[in-house]
């Protein structure tokens, strides 16, 4: 699930919150050993049930880092946060995949929490895409050539994923996984449900087995953005990286008309296909039917991403659009390349910690 939900709506995750604000009270302005790098923790940026994402500064560069710290007590939580970062480092290098830097870790015992904690830095982006847009929208709908540039970079994100041997399946695309880089492109982030398990279901399985797969994606999907196969697991239809494609046509939908296509998760709605594309657009209905082909109820019948990416090439080339350029129409509304966005109004900057106060030295999981 994804840590970096827009300001209003931050995951509301297992535990005890006052022991988490406590926990992030006290990192915030200490300084953190990851590997040969010396990290001040300035900021929150976003906060989960049993995880933090934080500004962090190497003291030698002076660079800026977001720095995720994942707290766990449960050896399948740690198996996933590991999987994570194996994912994020194959992933790492593409243009519109957040840059991963390095990871370490610390067990439980020698943890000021009581938890096993995990560290995983990666390149800072300027902010969340949804932030972006509501400060373009206040002066009316996006440009169809930006969305077609943001909804490119995506699926170039998600095409990189799917060229992988065996394929990766994020699970969890939505829009608030999307983020704006300093350079003005799109970067898609949160691998934490990323798998590369597809489930092939037939007659032969029993109630027990669907149990457990209808288990697997209710902890690692969003209602909104899950699929018919999800949902209605008797139809039988495969479960693989077709996934992806149905929570893309959910996101172009999203980026076109201010609204989801399948409001609060409605199953029945999901489970037929029904969503309404408004009859009175005019101004993007070069996407009309791209949706309609990655919103299939059958999986089989979905694009392919190469198909995808090649339909949206043809788009951009008779716009005359470079769609893998900066994303100039949000940046001008969020004060141009480079700068750092603010903190986020529904967070606050905790106290910071007395100086020179350090957490133990993490244990070094991957560099690149």
């Amino acid at each position: 699930m994804s840590l970096f939900q827009s300001a209003l709506d931050f995951l509301a995750g297992p535990g005890s919150a006052g022991a988490a604000s406590r926990d992030q009270n006290d990192f915030v302005g200490q300084t953190v050993e990851l590997g040969d790098m010396k990290l001040r923790i300035k900021r929150v940026i976003a906060e989960g049930g049993f995880a933090f994402v934080y500004e962090a500064q190497d003291i030698g560069s002076n660079k800026d880092y977001a720095l995720k710290r994942l707290l766990s007590n449960e050896e399948e939580k740690n198996k996933a946060i590991i999987q994570e970062v194996c994912f994020m480092k194959k992933l790492s290098g593409h243009p519109n995949v957040v840059q991963f830097s390095s990871a370490a870790s610390i067990g439980k015992e020698e943890s000021d929490t009581g938890q096993a904690e995990f560290l995983i830095l990666t390149e800072l982006c300027k902010g969340q895409l949804v932030d972006f847009i509501k400060k373009v929208e206040q002066k009316g709908p996006m440009s169809c050539d930006t969305v077609l540039k943001i909804f490119y970079q995506s699926c170039r994100a998600v095409q990189h994923m799917h060229k992988q041997k065996p394929p990766i399946i994020h699970r969890d695309l939505k829009i608030e996984n999307l983020l704006i880089s300093h350079q003005g492109t799109i970067k898609l982030c949160d691998f934490g449900s990323a798998t590369t398990i597809a489930h092939y279901p037939d007659y032969s399985w029993s109630a027990q087995k669907r149990s457990m797969v209808e288990d697997e994606i209710t902890r690692n999907t969003t209602p909104a953005y899950r699929t018919p196969e999800m949902i209605d697991l008797y139809s039988n239809f495969p479960i693989n990286e077709k996934q992806d494609i149905w929570a893309l046509g959910c996101i172009l939908f999203l980026l076109c008309f201010k609204q989801h296509p399948f409001e609060e998760g409605a199953k029945l709605q999901i489970v037929n296909g029904k969503y309404v594309i408004p009859q009175n657009d005019s101004k993007y209905t070069v996407f009309h039917e791209l949706i309609r082909s990655m919103l299939k109820i059958n999986p089989e019948e979905r694009l392919l991403i190469t198909e995808l990416v090649n339909q949206l090439q043809e788009i951009a080339a008779a716009r005359n659009v470079n769609p893998k350029s900066p994303i100039t129409e949000l940046l001008e509304q969020n004060g141009g390349f480079g700068n750092n966005g603010a903190p986020r109004a529904s967070l606050s900057s905790p106290p910071t910690a007395p100086p020179g106060q350090q957490h133990p030295q993490r244990r070094s999981l991957w560099r690149p």
